[in-house]
């Protein structure tokens, strides 16, 4: 809560782009998913974009990415 007001927050830094915050959010619109192009920086890992396919389950933030690949 602020100030008294439910609150919630995306944090940048253990998002794993699985997009359920937007499925659950309340609020119409209030979170967007923008695609990273091949080649730009993700700010949540510092590594650069590439065309390889990924998902969720191989997210360098996911701590289950490792198992989920086997």
């Amino acid at each position: 809560m602020v100030n008294g007001v439910r609150h919630f927050e995306v944090i940048e830094d253990e998002c794993v782009a699985c997009n359920l915050c937007v499925d659950v959010c309340p609020v119409e619109n209030c979170i967007t998913m923008v695609p990273l192009a091949a080649g730009q920086t993700d700010t949540r890992t510092g590594k650069t974009v590439t065309s390889d396919y990924a998902n969720w389950t191989t997210h360098p933030n996911n701590p289950m990415a490792k198992q989920a690949a086997e």
